[in-house]
């Protein structure tokens, strides 16, 4: 027998859940339209009840008790917006063994127990989407799920948190330091009071990882992923590449080589005439790569109340076609082994690097000895004028190089007399 209505319990009514409420009582009469039948939010739970009277959200359907939403009969799909590892992860654990199809938004949960929700989903017959985990309201998911899905997927790059996208334009546009457009950002409410997640590259990287096990049908251990964030950034280094043709951005990227997978979050220069260097201040964009379709990018707002919304909405109205359709089949892939990690040392890059050297004949040479000791050939050089503490910045460009000969270059380097100040190095990619 076809179902005419289905009900949905959401937890948590934060931003997200704020968003996903508004779309309930605004734009009603089209969600049932896209789903065939009616879409009924039957039950809400949050512990702040300033929550409800702030949206006037009827008393019939609220509560603080999330069983009144996971033990429930009659909610058919469960929506968890409460962000973090637990209790989310339990919610939803027990959820889907009361037979309820899941949404949620939580990349960190899902970063981190995804092959077990997956398979508790399988082995209960469950619906399980997070479309709202990555990018906001862009529907990259999605596109790798169902648009993509006769490719081989080579290569995803993301620009995946909008906090440290906005601070990095900032910085690049107008010159400014780190932690002076960070305050910037936390006032305008672009980055959290706590911004370390962001900032420091966890965010990112949860993303990437979530990606990655839809992308290559795997299961990608986040302990592996190479992961570094953007708060030791100079503006001076950003200055300088920009001389070079070269924008910094904090990317996310994914890669399927022959040897294995690499997944990696890393600030990088890329060359100004690339798609990804002109996404600027809270956007996100997703490059991915595959052998039939070749290159595509998805752009938009990455994260906010409504966009994020809109994205945990679509996962709703997919789930009710399903159900009304009576389609009973498993939501992600079946995963076979679990690929070989390769580490950044065997990667190959090209590099900026910036070294802060005495003013004195002969230093080029030497530091140019020693990166040819390591096979990495110098493409270009800029050296500036004397500064005031007789330091004189000097920046090379190098052709690709071994990471593990790189550094090993770079530390030989550093303890050299000229260097008065640890050297500055980031990959350059794109070229």
């Amino acid at each position: 027998m076809l179902k005419n209505e289905v009900n949905v319990g959401l937890i948590g009514l934060g931003t997200i859940g704020s968003g996903v409420y508004k779309l309930f009582k605004n734009s009603g009469q089209i969600l049932n339209n896209k789903a065939g039948c009616k879409l009924k939010l039957t039950k809400i739970c949050d512990i702040k009840s300033e929550r409800f009277k702030k949206l006037k959200v009827h008393k019939s359907i609220t509560t603080s008790n999330v069983n009144d939403i996971i033990e429930n009969p009659e909610i058919d799909i469960v929506i968890e917006l409460i962000g973090g590892l637990h209790p989310a992860y339990d919610f939803i654990m027990k959820a889907i063994k009361n037979k309820k199809h899941i949404v949620t938004a939580n990349k960190a949960m899902l970063s981190k127990y995804w092959e077990k929700i997956i398979k508790a989903a399988e082995e209960n017959n469950v619906w399980f989407f997070a479309e709202g985990a990555v990018g906001g309201g862009i529907p990259v998911i999605r596109a790798l799920e169902e648009g993509l899905c006769a490719n081989r997927i080579q290569q995803i790059i993301g620009i995946l948190n909008g906090t440290t996208n906005y601070i990095l334009t900032k910085m690049s546009k107008e010159g400014r330091n780190f932690s002076d457009v960070l305050r910037e950002a936390q006032i305008k409410g672009f980055a959290e009071a706590n911004p370390t997640l962001d900032i420091d590259g966890f965010d990112a990287m949860h993303k990437i990882v979530l990606l990655s096990n839809i992308a290559f049908s795997t299961i990608i251990d986040e302990k592996k992923v190479y992961v570094e964030g953007i708060k030791n950034i100079d503006s001076l280094d950003i200055k300088f590449a920009e001389e070079l043709g070269y924008i910094m951005k904090l990317l996310a990227i994914a890669e399927k080589h022959n040897a294995g997978i690499n997944v990696r979050v890393h600030p990088a220069f890329i060359p100004k005439d690339k798609l990804l260097a002109s996404v600027n201040y809270e956007n996100n964009a997703i490059f991915i790569k595959g052998d039939a379709v070749g290159e595509t990018m998805f752009y938009g707002k990455g994260a906010g109340e409504m966009p994020t919304a809109s994205a945990v909405l679509s996962d709703v109205i997919e789930i009710t076609k399903n159900i009304t359709a009576q389609i009973k089949k498993k939501p992600y892939f079946n995963y076979k082994k679990k690929p070989e990690i390769l580490e950044m040392d065997e990667l190959k890059f090209k590099y900026y690097i910036r070294f802060n050297v005495v003013d004195k004949a002969g230093v080029l040479a030497k530091i140019s000895g020693i990166l040819g000791k390591y096979d990495i050939s110098i493409q270009s050089v800029i050296q500036k004028s004397r500064s005031f503490n007789d330091k004189v910045p000097v920046v090379f460009m190098t052709y690709e190089a071994k990471e593990k000969n790189f550094k090993k270059a770079i530390k030989e380097i550093d303890i050299l007399p000229i260097i008065k100040e640890k050297t500055v190095f980031y990959r350059v990619l794109g070229d």
